[in-house]
């Protein structure tokens, strides 16, 4: 079996990450990946073995598309590509929705012409429902066990040593949804010996730099993108997810699975992980002073600390890529057999 995935974002985020493992996983079950993409991912594609093609030029996809036996766009744009892929080679498509934001009404056709969806979480699953009456399997996302083996100790003392404890840290690009800016709303109202270190790259950079410089907050560092981001994550003492929308957040499974006690809002899928408080606190969004409060909480209360990171490390064991992987291979199958 064979299958073409379909990313037509620019830059490596959470989503091109995701379809990496699921890719590696398929790989492992005996299933070819060609990679549909652009810039980054395809970068990382192609140093993994996979074959790639340029997202932008149509006639390859289209001959990649007729070879294949499934198409499985991973992103809004990649999902309109793949309906008109779809229509020309009758082809079954799947679509995974990572985001739990509201569409525009004409996408609907595009769920009408879509074989099957997926929803990261139930979150997803239920704006999809209330918006376009569209029924999603949820298949989360996943967080990569292999990190934990990758982590270099002198670069974490490092970086320990360069920015003192507590380091807060937050992962994600650099946009609105990611809402850095009740970020530092928060770090404004806490002890300015803490640290707070932002990995991702993305067009805020530099309002959020002045913005940070406006409310005098100088605690806030902007590392952008890492490669060793394994590093970082060892190092955090605190980690902190500020969003204002999030399909599920991946990123705060890699905080669970580095025993990260972790502060993070109500937005999206993120109280699936989380949970009632079990795995971590959760603030409103949009809450500087509530984000602020449990931040002071965890750095101060480390009894609550340890039983929270416990609990979160034993639930991330089950986000698991070859768990993810069986579960869109079964969808796969049963597209394909019934075109049969």
């Amino acid at each position: 079996m064979k299958i073409l995935h379909l990313d037509t974002q620019k830059g490596f985020r959470g989503g091109e990450q995701q379809l990496i493992y699921l890719a590696l996983g398929l790989r492992e079950l005996g299933v070819d990946s060609i990679i549909a993409c652009c810039d980054e991912l395809s970068k990382k594609a192609r140093t993994l073995g996979f074959e790639t093609i340029d997202s932008k030029n149509f006639y390859k996809l289209l001959n990649a598309a007729r070879k294949c036996d499934i198409l499985h766009a991973h992103a809004s744009n990649a999902h309109t590509l793949g309906v008109v892929l779809k229509l020309l080679t009758k082809k079954p498509l799947v679509y995974t929705r990572r985001v739990d934001y509201k569409q525009k009404k004409t996408s609907k056709i595009k769920y009408m012409l879509t074989d099957k969806a997926v929803s990261v979480s139930n979150a997803v699953k239920q704006v999809l429902y209330i918006n376009y009456r569209t029924f999603t399997e949820v298949i989360y996302d996943v967080v990569d066990f292999s990190l934990l083996n990758q982590v270099d100790p002198q670069k974490v003392e490092a970086i320990k040593k360069k920015y003192k404890y507590p380091i807060i840290g937050n992962i994600g690009a650099l946009t609105e949804q990611k809402d850095h800016k009740t970020l530092i709303d928060a770090a404004s109202l806490l002890d300015k010996t803490y640290t707070f270190l932002i990995l991702g790259k993305g067009e805020l950079k530099e309002e959020l730099e002045n913005y940070a410089k406006q409310k005098g907050v100088d605690n806030v560092v902007f590392l952008g993108f890492r490669q060793d981001i394994q590093n970082y994550l060892a190092a955090f003492d605190l980690f902190v997810i500020s969003s204002q929308n999030e399909g599920l957040c991946s990123s705060i499974l890699q905080a669970f699975l580095f025993k990260i006690p972790t502060v993070a809002t109500d937005a999206g899928g993120i109280i699936e992980l989380i949970g009632n408080n079990q795995r971590g606190l959760i603030v409103p969004i949009k809450d500087a002073k509530g984000l602020a409060l449990a931040i002071d909480k965890l750095i101060s209360n480390t009894e609550l600390s340890k039983k929270l990171v416990n609990e979160a490390y034993e639930f991330a064991k089950d986000f698991n890529y070859k768990i993810m992987s069986q579960k869109y291979l079964d969808i796969y199958k049963k597209h394909a057999f019934m075109r049969v």
